[in-house]
Order: structure tokens, then C-alpha cells, then sequence
């Protein structure tokens, strides 16, 4: 059998979504132009509308006690299981940097507070964390990491898989796309050098053009994190697919106790990562810090 028809249809669809999500994230700024810039009238709305549509797009896919919102993670300094106080004697109450989108197991996991798309949840529930944005900057890069990352260390519990963690942007202002790719890698270095594995982003894309992601394999050669670089013109696919297949890998994970293997819901083209450029590699500690 022809290796390039193996998964085809799963490309396709995928592909098919990509195509959408790209149309219709211009869709305010189509009917409410701003009279002098690019963009919309209403940034402010712009932005949410942006957010709304990746999540809207995973809750679609993803199983259905999983449910992706925006809000808060807040850890209190409170005691877990029967008598684990470590939170206690530890730590004072902390909370995340407001978060685009907070993966959040809904059925396994208590809330503190909700309203519509808004939550504020406990960290053990979390699954994925994701920044949005419409265009990406290089002067937001850093602040977004790092907004990521602590949000991250809130969710840290020794011997269980962390939450994904990404960056996802629809358009970049950067018109090198080789630029865009190693300028993001130089931010990830610079950011997360020298932190945990787990906290170390998991994936930075824009979609039709690039995304970079930690190769998990990789996971305890040398110490070092190794990124990869996916050219995503002509399958703007590959970053929507990378986001489901990655946020599934941590929640079907053993070590959190789902109990389920992973079901076979992502494809891509033989040796699409083997093929693509490494990045280079982000030095981590084993500290649990």
C-alpha cells in the first residue's frame, strides 16, 4: 500500500479545519474594519473572538470532560489527598497570570468559580495551557513564555506529567518565516534554560507558517530539551493536529491516571518531524523547585 495514502483522511479533514479557522479569524475585522490600521475597529472584542475560535475548535475534538475555557489556575495553601500538607508548609495562596485558554478536566476536578467561558480552577485539573494570539510580536514573546511557565509551576506535582503548555498565533509580524522560527527558539533558550522539563514550553506555532516544539522523546538525553522546527506552508494542518495530539498525550499520560491509551486521532506525513530541522537543544535541571 502507498505509504503517502496511510492517514490521509485524517490529514485532509485537519487540513480542511486550518483553512476555516484562518478564514473566519478575519471575520470581525472584515465587517468592523478600523478606519486607519489594519485590524478591527473593536480590538478589545478582536481578541476575544480569536480565543473563542480555538476553543471553540477544541472543544469539538477533545473528549468531553475536557473543556477548554479562559480564567485563572489558583493554588491555595491548603492540604491535598487525605493529610499531604506540603502545600501548606510550602507556599502561601498563589494564582496564574490571566490564561486564553486553561484545558480543564471538568469531571474528575472540582471548580472554584465559573461563569460562561470564564473559570477559576484548582491546578490538578488542568490539562493544557494556551496563550493566543492574532499576530505575534517579537517584543510579547518573552512576557507570554513566562506567563506560561509559572502558570505551569502552579500545576507542578512530583512523579505526574504537567500540563501542555503552548503559544498559538494566527499571524506573525515577522515576514521571515526562518527569522520567525529562530527567534522564537531564541526566546524559548532565554526564557527556560536551566528550568524543569516539564515547564519548558511544549510548542510555539503560527499557523500556515511554523511550529516549534520540544521533542518529548528526547527526555533525559544529556539533561537537554531538544526543539524542532515544522515548516507549516503547505500544511497549515500540522500545528491544529500537533495541539490536539499533545493535549491528548498528557491527559491519556499513565502517570495521571486516566487508566486509557491514547486513541490514534492525529496523522502526519511519514518522517514530517524526522525531516525537520533541529532547533537546538535548551539545557534543564532535575530540581523540583
Amino acid at each position: 500500500m502507498d505509504e503517502s495514502l496511510k492517514g490521509l483522511r485524517v490529514r485532509e479533514f485537519f487540513q480542511i479545519e486550518s483553512k476555516t479557522l484562518l478564514e473566519r479569524y478575519r471575520i470581525i475585522e472584515t465587517l468592523l474594519p478600523h478606519a486607519t490600521a489594519r485590524g478591527a475597529a473593536h480590538r478589545g472584542e478582536e481578541g476575544r473572538h480569536i480565543e473563542s475560535l480555538l476553543r471553540s475548535f477544541l472543544n469539538k475534538h477533545l473528549p468531553k470532560n475536557l473543556r477548554a475555557v479562559s480564567g485563572f489556575v489558583l493554588c491555595p495553601s491548603t492540604k491535598t489527598g487525605v493529610q499531604n500538607l506540603d502545600r501548606v508548609t510550602e507556599y502561601h495562596d498563589r494564582h496564574s497570570r490571566q490564561i486564553d485558554i486553561i484545558v480543564f478536566d471538568f469531571d474528575a476536578y472540582p471548580v472554584f468559580e465559573q461563569f460562561e467561558e470564564f473559570c477559576i480552577v484548582p491546578p490538578e485539573g488542568v490539562v493544557g495551557i494556551i496563550s493566543v494570539k492574532k499576530k505575534l510580536y517579537n517584543k510579547d514573546i518573552a512576557n507570554e513564555m513566562a506567563a506560561l511557565k509559572q502558570a505551569a509551576d502552579l500545576c507542578f506535582q512530583k512523579g505526574r506529567r504537567g500540563p501542555y503548555t503552548g503559544l498559538f498565533a494566527f499571524s506573525a509580524d515577522e515576514e521571515s518565516d526562518s527569522a520567525l522560527t529562530h527567534s522564537i527558539f531564541a526566546f524559548i533558550k532565554k526564557v527556560h534554560e536551566g528550568q524543569r522539563f516539564d515547564a519548558m514550553l511544549n510548542e510555539a506555532s503560527v499557523l500556515a507558517r511554523t511550529c516549534v516544539f520540544k521533542n518529548r522523546l528526547e527526555h533525559g538525553r544529556n539533561n537537554s530539551a531538544k526543539y524542532i522546527a515544522v515548516d507549516c506552508r503547505t500544511e497549515p494542518h500540522i500545528p491544529l493536529q500537533r495541539l490536539i495530539q499533545s493535549i491528548l498525550s498528557v491527559y491519556y499520560d499513565k502517570t495521571r491516571g486516566s487508566g486509557k491509551e491514547r486513541p490514534g486521532f492525529a496523522s502526519f506525513r511519514k518522517r514530517t518531524f524526522a525531516e525537520s530541522p533541529e532547533l537546538g537543544l535548551v539545557a534543564y535541571s532535575n530540581s523540583i523547585s
